[in-house]
């Protein structure tokens, strides 16, 4: 019998009405009997609607943090007053000093009041196995920071501000009998880079879905618009159909303008995420 992976978002940048929506992203998964969260958006938003869906966010087997900002770290400060016993994995320099320039440079990084509690972040050392079946994978792709000089993302390096090479990133990989599933909460590093790292890291194991924001969103005049060219657009989705990939799951960070767009290509492949949904894969 297929194992199936259930997710709940917790939060995200949308919602029907009925559950709250920030800036943000949060996601609570089971598998095979294991409970992880990834991410806890950037308010206690993520626990009032897990309270609302009849979702415990205490003594889950793994709590994992994405990357190291605001918007998907906030609310770990309410898991660390729930559960006291709980740590979080994290890549190397989650807790590190990061801005971006959109609106002005500013700092985007980890709450000071969650970065208080490091003692409970683990570092993961490469690609680790977290729980049977369950991966983090970083990033193995070479000079990104040059993605992150285009996407105006910046980290303090020796007090200095430096394109951003997003070594704190990581993916949530679990390995299923359909193939591999990534969650990978916003994609700074490009999707086609996080598969090829994912198969690389996997041994070539076929890609069944991939989960999370593509960081396409942008505002001109005040609007939201996609700020992937269209040779941008048009090379993230060869990455997701030449890969075959079955379904994409995609919100926060996309934005709606993008969603739209890739939907032209992807069709019913692509599904948005909004808090409240629940799905299986």
């Amino acid at each position: 019998m297929c194992k199936k992976i259930r997710v709940a978002v917790l939060v995200e940048n949308t919602s029907d009405g009925v559950f709250a929506a920030e800036h943000g992203l949060s996601l609570y998964i089971e598998y095979d009997g294991k409970k992880i969260l990834l991410d806890a958006g950037q308010s206690d938003a993520f626990c009032a609607n897990a309270d609302a869906m009849g979702i415990s966010l205490t003594n889950l087997d793994a709590y994992v943090l994405s990357h190291g900002h605001y918007d998907h770290s906030g609310g770990f400060e309410q898991i660390f007053l729930r559960d006291p016993n709980a740590k979080i994995y994290a890549q190397s320099g989650a807790l590190d000093a990061y801005f971006s320039s959109g609106g002005g440079m500013h700092e985007i990084s980890v709450p000071k009041n969650v970065a208080a509690y490091r003692e409970r972040f683990i570092e993961a050392d490469g690609v680790c196995e977290i729980l049977p079946e369950i991966y983090l994978v970083p990033h193995t792709t070479k000079n990104l920071s040059q993605i992150g000089e285009k996407s105006g993302l910046y980290m303090d390096k020796n007090g200095a501000l430096v394109p951003d090479d997003f070594a704190h990133e990581q993916s949530l990989v679990i390995d299923t009998q359909n193939g591999l599933v990534i969650f990978n909460s916003c994609s700074h590093a490009g999707a086609a880079n996080i598969i090829k790292e994912v198969k690389e890291a996997c041994g070539g194991k076929r890609i069944y879905a991939y989960v999370g924001g593509l960081h396409m969103k942008g505002k001109k005049d005040g609007r939201e618009i996609y700020a992937f060219s269209e040779e941008e657009i048009d090379a993230l989705c060869e990455a997701f159909l030449q890969e075959d990939i079955k379904k994409i799951f995609t919100g926060h960070c996309t934005g709606q303008p993008g969603f739209e767009k890739l939907r032209l290509r992807l069709e019913d492949k692509i599904h948005k995420l909004s808090s409240g949904l629940r799905f299986e894969i």
